[in-house]
């Protein structure tokens, strides 16, 4: 029998979330016309190709999903009752829903659906058109946080005091061979550092770099620290070990970079625009934002469940089943490190 709910266990874990939602009414609409099923005595939750599966072996087997999935139903219910979602959050939700859409499409055309819908049930939602409410409430999510470590900052940032925090700005040279420039390479690379001597990095990477994204930004590669790495920003990691190295408004000399890709090398120049946390929480960059909040948060364990038992708070919060409580009050404690 463990066997066989391992080997099915979304269909199970849907059938707890469909329980837990509409358990009562379907008990409450029926207990005068049918009874229960049971099998030697035991209530049946979920037969499964012609195997019933019994409260108790669900009990058994689910132990070690429960408390996950119960806080995740908590946190959703508390962030929602918590913040009013704006019309810029929607369309961020919105947003992040098509993305997901599209990634898992295009790595598994034939069964996206059943993953996002699997993914989906461990965070609490019952199907795979709960997508956009998932989306939402992480953007809301966000917003509940980001909220919380504003008001919080100046205790919070200490966390990011040996980050090396820091945004960086980068200007890609394109050229055919590293080590023989081309007279026309050459020619480029002398009008660039004398744009960056006579003016702004952001001006010059406007002006001459070759790479479009980063360009259309004033050059800006984004947020970086200590834990950044070639997968989360994009370039390769030689780059990153560089612009780490650098002082709050200095330039580095060109380096060689390597596509992660194309195994095509360029020439890149790296600035740091500011190490200042306060100046980086306060970026006027979105994605700067939101890649420091996430640091912070990361710096710092438990700190979601405690910006949520701090919604919380301010919630009429009342518990029907002592154990569900008890089992959601321990998972939080696990992640804020004080289990026992």
């Amino acid at each position: 029998m463990s066997d066989l709910i391992k080997d099915n266990w979304f269909v199970i874990l849907i059938a707890v979330i469909i329980i837990a939602f509409v358990g009562y009414f379907i008990f409450d609409s029926n207990k005068d016309n049918v009874s229960a099923k049971s099998s030697d005595g035991k209530d049946v939750l979920a037969t499964l190709a012609d195997t019933d599966i019994t409260a108790d072996e669900m009990y058994e087997d689910y132990t070690p999903f429960d408390g996950n999935l119960l806080y995740n139903m908590y946190r959703n219910a508390i962030v929602s009752q918590s913040v009013t979602p704006t019309k810029e959050m929607e369309d961020e939700a919105k947003s992040l829903e098509n993305t997901i859409r599209s990634r898992v499409s295009s790595q598994n055309s034939e069964v996206y659906k059943d993953a996002i819908e699997a993914e989906l049930a461990s965070y609490g939602y019952d199907s795979y058109d709960k997508l956009y409410d998932y989306c939402l409430m992480t953007v809301e999510q966000k917003s509940m946080n980001k909220k919380y470590v504003t008001a919080h900052f100046d205790e919070l940032k200490d966390s990011m005091k040996d980050s090396k925090a820091r945004i960086v700005r980068v200007i890609k040279l394109e050229v055919a061979d590293p080590e023989n420039l081309t007279d026309e390479e050459k020619k480029k690379q002398e009008n660039i550092d004398n744009a960056i001597d006579s003016g702004t990095f952001a001006d010059a990477a406007t002006a001459f770099s070759d790479d479009a994204t980063t360009a259309a930004k004033d050059g800006l590669l984004g947020y970086m620290d200590s834990t950044s790495s070639s997968s989360s920003l994009g370039v390769d990691q030689s780059l990153i070990d560089q612009a780490l190295e650098l002082k709050e408004g200095a330039t580095s000399d060109w380096i060689e970079v390597q596509d992660q890709s194309s195994g095509v090398v360029s020439l890149y120049k790296v600035h740091v625009d500011t190490t200042d946390l306060e100046k980086i929480f306060n970026s006027d960059d979105d994605t700067v934002q939101d890649a420091f909040l996430y640091s912070i948060l990361n710096a710092t364990p438990g700190l979601e469940v405690t910006v949520l038992e701090d919604s919380a708070k301010k919630l009429d919060i009342k518990f029907e089943d002592k154990a569900v409580q008890e089992k959601i009050e321990n998972y939080m404690d696990q992640l804020k490190g004080d289990a026992e």
